[in-house]
């Protein structure tokens, strides 16, 4: 079962990925996309076979949210709690539950066979159950990635299994900054470019390409293509749920995926301060 599943999830890849590089003529260039690729397996060892100088490890996905101050995104109007989830991450224990929209159930089940394999991207199969995930941050120097403020974010199970590996930049373009994340694929990086705006007292994460760089990349060592994925993420404070009663302090994130346009994939989080 196990490799009828790594087949026919190859195979099916191997057909979309000739498509679009068929049909996507235009390679994408102007974008700083991370040069970081990986082998068949990626994992949370997937940094020691780098020489890495000894340097801190940073406390956050971001040092300093008001980086991104331009003009869909005022800081100043953030809540506190989002501000301090985003400098400082590493302070926060993260549950998640995942649920695949129909009709792309099926196809969740088979995909976590290879995703298990490679040791990325791997999220279950199963909708609704809740899972924890522990998080690692390293700082990845200028020479590895030449992107501003490059960080590597590992995420594991309890059991020390790989969720997720990736590399969290950003990049300015004109007057906007974007979230530029790099996700290991074997000979090739899935890239993700975001748009930040204020959201209630939280924020949003999109990928709306409209007149920016926003979006989902397949990059390889021959070049890019904008591959025909979406995804947002809306973060907010527990306190815009007062129901919820949680702790003022926890966060509460939803993360939406998109394939030509129809929604495959609902994360939610909850990230409570330790």
């Amino acid at each position: 079962m196990e490799i009828f599943g790594l087949w026919y999830f190859a195979i099916i890849a191997l057909f979309f990925l000739g498509y679009f590089l068929h049909r996507h003529h235009t390679i994408t260039t102007e974008i700083p996309f991370s040069p970081l690729f990986g082998n068949l397996k990626i994992g949370s060892n997937y940094l020691s076979h780098y020489d890495l100088p000894h340097l801190p490890p940073p406390n956050g996905e971001v040092d300093d949210i008001n980086h991104f101050s331009g003009p869909n995104f005022d800081p100043t109007i953030l809540s506190p709690s989002v501000k301090h989830f985003y400098e400082q991450t590493s302070s926060y224990s993260l549950n998640f539950r995942v649920f695949w929209h129909f009709p792309f159930r099926t196809g969740a089940f088979v995909a976590s066979y290879l995703t298990s394999y490679i040791e990325q991207l791997n999220l279950p199969g199963k909708n609704g159950e809740l899972h924890e995930m522990k998080s690692e941050f390293v700082t990845i120097p200028p020479s590895l990635d030449h992107r501003n403020g490059t960080r590597a974010w590992i995420r594991t199970n309890p059991s020390n299994e790989t969720i997720f590996v990736a590399f969290y930049a950003t990049h300015k373009k004109e007057s906007t900054t974007y979230v530029n994340i790099a996700a290991p694929l074997p000979f090739s990086n899935l890239s993700t470019v975001l748009n930040i705006k204020n959201f209630e007292s939280g924020l949003e994460l999109n990928t709306l390409p409209s007149t920016s760089d926003g979006g989902i990349y397949l990059v390889t060592p021959i070049g890019s293509i904008s591959l025909p994925l979406s995804q947002r993420f809306q973060v907010l404070p527990s306190t815009s749920f007062p129901s919820s009663n949680l702790p003022s302090e926890t966060i509460i994130a939803t993360h939406e995926m998109w394939v030509f346009g129809l929604k495959f994939l609902t994360i939610s989080y909850i990230a409570n301060k330790t």
